[in-house]
């Protein structure tokens, strides 16, 4: 969300529409990180708990750091209510870091979600920009926050300079292996910091792209359509 500044309203509007799947989508889950909420003396535009409430939606959000136009957190917003929502702190390094965890019911089976925003750099005594360990770190946290098994999706910014090299995506991979590796920049059209990983139900298939559109954040939204196949023979 950009420090608040990304256009969650163009997304879902996008999304409903059927302009970025091709189809419209009835129902979604957002996984979002520097998301804004407004206090009473906080200069700052569209507060992301008040407007997705207005559009009945579901959400659960999470400070971790004052900014100058409002407090900046994770938030995970969705359809179909969420069940158990919380937060986990994360190892911190340079900044606080933390993730999101939730469920879902669907189709039946109860989905496990976890939404993360990891380190993006350290000192130079820390190991330097491209440095992995801090990242590590935060990955082994959010692994034990997630059942050893079972339906789950976990994304978000995980800042990996190295993309889909970095020992901290492939130990999320290893636990998830319905992962799709990325083959395309989400940020400055050159970095690959934004990732889905998906441990999914028998039948179920996942594709995901990433848009052209960066909504008004820094980042372009890595969008994954997640099919059960029994729903869709019921779909018209």
């Amino acid at each position: 969300m950009h420090a608040g500044k990304g256009d969650l309203a163009a997304l879902i509007s996008d999304l409903v529409s059927g302009q970025l799947a091709g189809a419209p989508i009835r129902e979604y889950v957002l996984l979002l990180q520097e998301a804004v909420q407004c206090g009473s003396t906080d200069r700052c535009g569209a507060d992301l708990v008040r407007s997705a409430r207005a559009q009945m939606l579901h959400v659960f959000y999470s400070p971790v750091r004052p900014t100058r136009g409002g407090t900046s957190g994770n938030a995970i917003v969705a359809t179909r209510p969420l069940i158990d929502p919380h937060a986990i702190d994360l190892p911190r390094v340079r900044q606080p870091r933390s993730a999101l965890v939730s469920r879902i019911e669907i189709g039946g089976l109860t989905l496990f979600l976890l939404d993360a925003h990891l380190e993006n750099r350290v000192s130079w005594l820390r190991g330097g920009l491209f440095s992995d360990r801090a990242r590590g770190r935060q990955v082994d946290a959010l692994l034990h926050a997630v059942p050893g098994s079972g339906a789950a999706i976990v994304g978000g910014d995980l800042n990996t300079w190295l993309g889909a090299s970095e020992p901290a995506w492939k130990r999320l991979a290893a636990r998830f292996p319905n992962t799709i590796e990325p083959t395309e920049p989400t940020f400055r059209d050159r970095l690959t910091l934004d990732h889905l990983f998906y441990d999914l139900p028998e039948g179920w298939s996942a594709t995901q792209f990433v848009t052209q559109s960066r909504y008004g954040s820094d980042h372009h939204p890595v969008i994954a359509l997640v099919v059960n196949p029994s729903d869709a023979r019921r779909a018209p």
